[in-house]
């Protein structure tokens, strides 16, 4: 019901046909054009969005599936995708989805709930698949105050965004799709609109079971801003791969994420004197290694699949000096597979007594033929 509410604060549907027809232009273009705009928008992506630091609608960076929540929090190359982890990768989108849908639920924070939807049709036609999308997180209620400290009222903050996602297939082994999305955010007084766009690229290779894929993600521009300055997206490249062994049922993911940018870590060398006495340095090694996420399945059958995944970055962004760190930066869960349903529960570790708890559910409602 609270989404129902919230979706007529959107802007006028006008910007859906817009998206729609884009997304259908972009997909019935000449191969040629087709990698051109690709490699242009994503070197000029590269230059234009921000490479550090804090970006608006920072929401987009959530895993929205909990099986890429359970392999670390991101993959956009798992070629047995559920069909939320388009989210991560708009050519994990096939035709095998037809007449699917998902739903994920997330429990970010206390007071912090994602919920996330997408639905899938396959035009046969123009042998191209389609996805619509709905993306709702709300931070609950916060009381208002003014300058003085004095009460207010109390407001609802959330963020929001519709997105439109097409692919298709280009020979047997590649595939290509774009996801368009509106972006909508509220925190009391202040809104903000804007657009953004992620593209994908994967091989695969059915006899050697390998694929490889690349997203360019988060480019695009605000509408409306917060204040008179407009701000930078939360860009990012992503490479990343997946290989199943031949001889045993477990299938290995490697995912390099912001590969735009070599140094992720941010290190407070004031901070680390003052309280410790030494100055904690990154190197190479270390700054490499932050941007791989590693994640494993266990294929138990053909029912039950269980999950691992390690996030470099993460670890190295939470873990407490001087404290046992535990399982930060590690994640894990399962999938069960019944006859039309599918159900993902993955536990993501942020710190020692920080753990989030995603579950999706992905449903076919026709046989596949």
């Amino acid at each position: 019901m609270l989404v129902v509410l919230r979706v007529k604060e959107f802007p006028p549907f006008s910007w859906g046909i817009f998206i729609c027809r884009t997304a259908c232009l972009i997909l019935v273009m000449s191969k040629r054009a087709i990698l051109a705009f690709f490699l242009f928008s994503s070197g000029f992506a590269a230059k234009a969005q921000t490479l550090g630091g804090n970006a608006v609608y920072g929401f987009l960076k959530l895993p929205f599936s909990a099986q890429a929540a359970a392999l670390g929090g991101r993959n956009i190359s798992n070629f047995e995708a559920d069909l939320s982890l388009l989210s991560e990768n708009p050519s994990l989108l096939k035709k095998e989805h037809h007449a699917s849908f998902a739903s994920s639920f997330q429990n970010i924070a206390p007071t912090v709930t994602g919920l996330y939807g997408v639905g899938a049709f396959h035009q046969k036609k123009i042998n191209t698949t389609f996805s619509l999308g709905f993306t709702h997180i709300l931070y609950g209620d916060e009381q208002q105050t003014d300058a003085s400290g004095n009460m207010l009222g109390s407001f609802r903050s959330y963020d929001q965004s519709l997105a439109v996602s097409a692919s298709r297939t280009y020979g047997s082994r590649w595939r290509y799709g774009v996801t368009l999305k509106l972006l909508n955010s509220r925190y009391g007084t202040f809104r903000s609109t804007g657009l953004a766009t992620d593209m994908g690229l994967s091989y695969f290779d059915e006899t050697k079971q390998l694929q490889i894929a690349f997203a360019a993600k988060n480019m695009g521009m605000q509408l409306n801003t917060f204040g008179a300055i407009a701000e930078d997206l939360p860009f990012d490249l992503v490479l990343g791969m997946t290989k199943q062994l031949e001889k045993a049922p477990i299938r290995f993911s490697v995912t390099a994420q912001r590969i735009h940018q070599f140094d992720l870590l941010y290190n407070d060398t004031l901070f680390s004197n003052e309280n410790f006495g030494i100055r904690e340095g990154s190197g190479f090694a270390k700054k490499l290694l932050s941007h791989f996420i590693l994640g494993t399945e266990v294929l138990l059958g053909d029912k039950i699949v269980l999950l691992a995944g390690y996030n470099v970055l993460r670890r190295n962004e939470l873990k407490l000096r001087n404290l046992s760190n535990g399982l930060t930066g590690f994640s894990y869960g399962m999938q069960l597979k019944l006859k039309r349903l599918n159900f993902y529960y993955s536990r993501s570790h942020y710190q020692t007594t920080l753990s989030q708890h995603q579950l999706t559910f992905s449903m076919r409602l026709q046989n596949q033929k």
